[in-house]
């Protein structure tokens, strides 16, 4: 192989693309070894390829002499490290900057939610919070209602006169409670059972009196009912079937705790408020029936039931007979259909007819019980009664065959018990140990002074006797002046 046709060595290679740059090398040499020829090009052109050639000999020869004065530097690392070290300091400036960032958002946010909290209930407790996040209010509605409007928590508890926190208080929900509000006692009924009495605290009483009020008193009841009605008694209930053949009764078995919280919120949606006003109201009007059970020397209230209406609250009644609307326009329907009268006193129901309606009865019977399983109620079967003429027919504890009259046996057994504690004192003849027994005279006194009025007088003298001998005190009606 001839000297011009010998391949370059790596040595050779490294110094002449050092020189003239790596495209002009390879060029040269293939033009070198035969692989390529000059000569196609012209003479324009071959100016120009050795104008960059000699300027890419020109750049490399800059680079080199860089490079070379680069590498002189003897701080290069040192720079290097410095500029690492802004670009490191810079960063954590940054982190830091932006976790300052996030922390302020995040005292901002608390602060907002703490504000929230304190002016609305965002928790009630387990199984009745569901709705608190609804705050769609039906405006309009509650206006033609003449109802007040509350959109707000804290609208609720400055209307009742109380702070968000005592709301929150009244209205947590808790199966197991160290604190109760309210008192809780028994009475006994005429079956010989006992009926519990559920009397609400001073702060709930204030509360459920607004509500009542406020509320429940403005809303329309159904003309049948007649209990717990401002303005009508059950002299009123009672006047409705005097001298009738037949007088039919009939009992709602368990009627305050047959109905729950859900059945009350809804109510009050039903007049225009939010979810999130009538589960607090709902909440102040129901409490579930409790046990005191005793556990390591504390007292636990454990709830023993679902949340209803306590017998006891003043707002129970008037929940009643809102709830009741619509089953008592049905009955009411019912005894229109069959030539009846119906009315209604709180959980007992009255139907009287005519001779002409007894034959009726049967069917009248069976298609209440219908209605009253329809609208969520069940009839207690042991106190349907059906009393004819023949027979004492009362109401509501008066007597209605031919007027409104109280019982003549007890009528005459009261004024032998009237003579008796003029004559012996209280304690004398209080013999089955009554614990409030002049409460209890002066309650059955003005009981038969309402349903007869022309009775008055006697009573208030027999009264004024005993409490000036004994020292007692009269009830307001009794105070009166009387004909001697």
């Amino acid at each position: 192989m001839s000297e011009e046709k010998r391949p370059l060595t790596r040595e050779e290679w490294i110094q002449k693309v050092s020189a003239n740059g790596r495209e002009a090398t390879i060029r040269e040499e293939m033009i070198r070894m035969g692989f390529w020829s000059n000569d196609s090009l012209t003479e324009e052109e071959k100016k120009q390829q050795q104008a960059e050639d000699e300027e890419r000999a020109r750049l490399a020869a800059e680079l080199r002499r860089l490079q070379s004065k680069g590498m002189s530097m003897p701080k290069v690392q040192q720079l290097l490290q410095e500029v690492r070290q802004k670009r490191i300091e810079a960063s954590r400036k940054r982190r830091e900057e932006q976790k300052a960032e996030r922390e302020q958002k995040r005292r901002e946010a608390k602060v907002a939610w703490e504000q929230h909290r304190a002016r609305h209930v965002v928790y009630a407790g387990e199984g009745v919070s569901g709705g608190l996040e609804n705050k769609e209010t039906q405006t309009e509605m509650l206006r033609q209602a003449g109802l007040p409007i509350v959109t707000t928590a804290e609208e609720l508890a400055e209307a009742i006169g109380i702070s968000v926190s005592k709301l929150k208080w009244l209205t947590y929900h808790r199966n197991t409670a160290t604190l109760s509000h309210y008192f809780r006692f028994t009475i006994p009924k005429q079956n010989g059972e006992e009926r519990e009495i559920s009397a609400p605290k001073q702060t709930l009483r204030q509360a459920q009196a607004w509500i009542k009020t406020h509320l429940l008193d403005r809303l329309p009841v159904h003309s049948a009912a007649q209990g717990f009605v401002p303005g009508k008694s059950i002299v009123d209930n009672a006047k409705q079937h005097v001298g009738q053949a037949a007088v039919m009764k009939m009992d709602l078995r368990d009627f305050f705790p047959s109905i729950h919280f859900y059945r009350v919120r809804g109510l009050f949606q039903s007049f225009g408020y939010s979810e999130m006003i009538s589960t607090l109201l709902a909440l102040l009007c129901t409490e579930p029936p409790r046990r005191a059970v005793t556990l390591g020397g504390r007292v636990y209230h454990v709830a023993i039931g679902e949340r209803q209406l306590p017998q006891g609250a003043c707002t129970s009644p008037a929940i009643t007979n809102l709830l009741c609307r619509r089953l008592d326009e049905r009955l009411s329907g019912l005894a229109q259909k069959y030539g009846f009268q119906y009315s209604r006193y709180a959980d007992d129901m009255t139907f009287s007819c005519s001779e002409a309606g007894i034959g009726q009865i049967g069917a009248v019977i069976n298609q209440v019980r219908r209605i009253v399983a329809f609208e969520g109620f069940t009839v207690n079967e042991d106190k349907t009664r059906v009393l004819k003429r023949t027979n004492r027919q009362t109401v509501t504890g008066i007597v209605v065959n031919e007027k409104i009259n109280v019982n003549r046996r007890e009528w005459k057994q009261f004024r032998a018990l009237l003579h008796n504690v003029e004559k012996n004192g209280l304690e004398a003849e209080n013999r089955a140990g009554h614990p409030h027994y002049w409460d209890y005279i002066k309650g059955y006194a003005n009981f038969v002074r309402m349903v007869r009025p022309d009775l008055e007088e006697k009573l208030i003298r027999q009264l004024r006797a005993i409490a000036v001998k004994h020292r007692l005190s009269l009830p307001g009606w009794a105070r009166k002046t009387v004909q001697s």
